[in-house]
């Protein structure tokens, strides 16, 4: 029996054959790299892989810890293989990895005239040859970091890998080494800093292990993250600070975290605020309670912070959102922490902006020291440059765009845009919005060409097909070029589209081109058409009287109840126009996921069940549900029509009872969904989709709504009842969402 082994420096040899069958296995090997070019497998006689790696260089943390975990990948994607580690003697494959610091670089960046975070330079150049029956593989990298990005990209990029979820990982099966006898190709960075901000505000996967030291296996599923990061060639990581956090056990907690994510060549970064007050949002000051003096307590709150070795810090100097700017009200107090982070610290210090009157980035917002970095927000699946995205009272998210160029040019600057919401929009509908993809792949060469210095996604939660943007992100924010640097090769990602990454992932082109369709549906339907303000649930600040209710995400623009009015007959001809749309949206991708469904079962019945075709599968599902809740908010709001008849005398109430009805048996069909694709979840249903407590506001995970489809029963409710504020059947603890006992207490 062929036993699948890689072996370490000092780790005894288990052979891969049985003695007797070696010299003829041998043989018939070299006959077959004779005759075909190719190592490979015959009669169970595995590839025998080496990664040869210099003593120096193995010493260095991310090539150590890669080495460990390539080792481990290659065994896995290369069944009956042997993988060693310097021990090239009769290796059918040589991965020879060289860091030299005269290597040269596939672009040059010019200087910036001011401080930015440093960042090992990332670019890498492969070349592949023969050497006699040996495929040599040769690597040249001018830092460590940049060895383990070359590593990770060659097995994502060109051996069939797909890193996609930090708790799953797509494996390819080879026979033997599937790369021609000659080549190469070569990696650039977009950016100098790339990664991902985890919105822990909001109770996703991670946000307990981040602040509960005492967790089970809490360290563990972060570094589980921070790997993940690491073979998608990410090197930047941030979450928000939470406010209840134990200020006795979490420090030591996070230095391990920080640690292990710097050993990985990740720079690690924390969020907190200056004296937000909502969303349980750690605070540097208490307001209201003045002694000791503000600066004190700040200064108290960093002693404290930096106990951990954090590579950047992020303010946030508002009191929240659609709240006044501290740094109007403090100015000192703000300058007085930029200074002790920054001069005492020695961290960068960037501050956090919001898309909430967004013209005032360049002025009240602007940072008060120079070498202060900035970070530029959008939300939601609009690009930064589209004419029309109704967020937070903004027409669009232009000027967002006018700051980061302003901004750039004075300051470091990273792109920070969402690749999901959470809060009543998408995933806790649930609603799959593939609009995310072409929105982030625009903006990634849109601040490639400004020249901003980092990208740093603002992630809540990966279910629901979410893990696709993220991953896809990660994958667009690297230049790959085939042939070696300074070749003539094309850009591999220069005619990427937005479900390129997807359509790789699943293998079958017919199947892609019908996914394509269902982006080019939402397109259409969803943005073009405005719908998305219906299908997302309404936020429950914009349910409060009109002049106490706040914009926040795309909605009706109106409360629904006005329809119910006597003047309300304009409003009620904008709903029926909503209602067609909803109907001919949720009938479309039905039909388009039947034949998704139809194309998926015939490529599994002639390839088998290859995990690609099971995630398309998975993200059919969620467009499936997403049909049904387009079919769902149409009936609600037919239902509310219906009932305005009746109020003015020319409805039948039982027309009312028979439109929710209609509803309660679609909300049923999608609930069985969602069963379904709960058996999917990657983490426990406890974490993700139950009450319980949390360190975030919120009493239950993030996925909780979707386990009941909590907004669509509400939304049914309130036709029914005739309730439309947001106290009716409220998910919300409001007074522990707006935090405004935090102004007195911490």
């Amino acid at each position: 029996m062929a036993h699948t082994t890689f072996f370490l420096i000092g780790v005894p040899t288990i052979t891969s054959t049985p003695f007797s069958c070696k010299r003829l296995v041998l043989s018939l090997g070299l006959v077959c790299v004779l005759l075909l070019g190719l190592p490979g497998s015959v009669l169970g006689r595995g590839l025998r892989i080496d990664l040869e790696v210099s003593a120096p260089l193995l010493e260095k943390a991310p090539v150590r810890l890669m080495t460990v975990d390539a080792a481990s990948l290659l065994t896995r994607g290369f069944p009956g293989s042997t993988v060693t580690v310097n021990q090239p003697q009769g290796a059918d494959v040589l991965l020879k990895l060289r860091c030299e610091s005269t290597a040269p670089p596939s672009q040059s960046r010019a200087p910036r005239p001011y401080p930015t975070l440093h960042a090992p330079r990332c670019d890498f150049s492969w070349r592949w040859s023969c050497r006699g029956a040996q495929r040599l593989c040769e690597l040249q990298a001018a830092t460590p970091e940049a060895v383990a990005a070359g590593v990770y990209a060659l097995l994502q990029e060109r051996l069939g890998y797909r890193f996609l979820h930090p708790r799953q990982t797509v494996f390819p099966a080879h026979r033997r080494w599937p790369l021609p006898l000659r080549g190469g190709f070569s990696g650039r960075p977009r950016f100098d800093h790339r990664g991902f901000h985890l919105h822990t505000l909001h109770p996703i996967e991670l946000a307990e292990q981040l602040h509960d030291p005492l967790r089970p296996g809490a360290f563990e599923d972060v570094a589980e993250y921070l790997d993940w990061l690491a073979r998608n060639g990410q090197n930047s990581f941030q979450f928000f600070l939470l406010r209840e956090v134990d200020r006795e056990r979490w420090p030591s907690f996070a230095r391990r975290i920080v640690t292990y994510a710097q050993s990985r060549g990740i720079s690690c970064g924390i969020e907190l605020s200056l004296s937000m007050l909502q969303q349980q949002a750690f605070q540097a000051l208490t307001l209201l309670r003045p002694y000791p003096c503000y600066r004190t307590q700040v200064d108290r709150t960093l002693a404290w912070l930096f106990q951990v070795p954090w590579d950047f810090v992020t303010l946030d100097a508002t009191m929240g959102e659609h709240l006044p700017l501290l740094g109007r009200l403090l100015p000192g107090v703000q300058r007085h922490f930029e200074e002790a982070v920054q001069n005492r610290y020695r961290a960068r210090l960037f501050y956090a902006t919001h898309v909430i009157a967004a013209e005032e980035i360049g002025t009240q917002r602007r940072p008060q020291l120079s070498q202060s970095g900035i970070l530029i927000h959008t939300v939601m699946d609009y690009s930064v440059s589209e004419p029309v995205a109704p967020v937070y009272g903004n027409r669009n998210q232009q000027p967002m765009l006018a700051a980061a160029r302003r901004e750039n040019a004075r300051r470091e600057t990273w792109f920070w845009p969402e690749s999901s919401y959470w809060v009543c929009y998408d995933s806790p509908v649930p609603l799959l919005l593939l609009t995310y993809l072409p929105s982030r792949l625009h903006d990634i060469r849109e601040m490639e060409r400004i020249g901003v210095s980092g990208h740093l996604t603002f992630s809540t939660g990966w279910e629901w097909g979410y893990w696709l943007v993220d991953w896809s992100i990660a994958r667009w924010s690297w230049e790959y070029r085939n042939g070696t640097a300074g070749g003539r090769g094309g850009d591999t990602l220069a005619a990427a589209t937005p479900l390129g990454p997807f359509a790789d992932l699943v293998g079958d082109p017919p199947a892609a081109r019908l996914f394509a369709e269902a982006l080019s549906l939402q397109q259409d339907f969803l943005k073009g058409r405005g719908l998305q303000r219906y299908l997302a649930a309404l936020a429950p600040f914009s349910e409060l009287p009109p002049l106490l209710s706040q914009p926040f995400q795309p909605d009706p623009g109106f409360p629904l109840q006005a329809v119910l009015g006597r003047d309300g007959a304009a409003r009620a001809g904008e709903l029926r126009e909503a209602v067609r749309g909803l109907e001919a949206y949720g009938a479309a991708m039905t039909l388009l996921c039947d034949r998704i469904d139809h194309r998926v079962e015939q490529a599994a019945k002639s390839r088998g069940a290859e995990p690609g075709l099971a995630l398309a599968r998975e993200v059919a599902t969620a467009l499936r549900v997403g049909a049904l809740r387009a079919r769902h908010r149409a009936a609600t709001l037919e239902a509310l029509l219906a009932e305005r008849e009746v109020r003015f005398g020319s409805g039948d109430p039982k027309r009312v009872g028979d439109l929710l009805a209609e509803a309660a048996v679609l909300r049923h069909r999608a609930l069985f969904l969602v069963r379904v694709e709960e058996g999917r979840y990657r983490y426990a249903s406890a974490l993700l989709s139950q009450r319980r407590p949390s360190f975030t506001a919120y009493g239950f995970g993030y996925l909780f709504p979707v386990s009941r489809l909590f907004f669509w029963e509400r939304e049914e409710e309130q036709v029914r009842r005739e309730r439309f504020d947001p106290f009716f059947r409220s998910l919300w603890d409001f007074g522990r969402v707006l935090g405004v006992g935090s102004l007195i207490s911490r």
